[in-house]
């Protein structure tokens, strides 16, 4: 099942953090740790199974974007 199935995924609550933290704060760890996560989606990697979960209702990401 794994082999078709990425454990990780760029989920939206995880790439906005890195993002805001790179942009906001000059703090590129978080983007480059998302980063080596994301080149192994398949791999177990038990030291980050955190990034399997998904977002808790208070980390959900809404619309950012103005519809017209």
């Amino acid at each position: 099942m794994r082999r078709v199935n990425p454990a990780f995924i760029p989920r939206n609550h995880r790439v906005e953090a890195a993002l805001n933290a790179a942009s906001e704060g000059g703090d590129f760890e978080p983007f480059y740790q998302l980063l080596g996560i994301l080149q192994r989606p398949y791999d177990d990697q038990p030291e980050v199974a955190e990034y399997e979960q998904p977002p808790q209702p208070s980390e959900r990401v809404l619309q950012t974007f103005c519809g017209t």
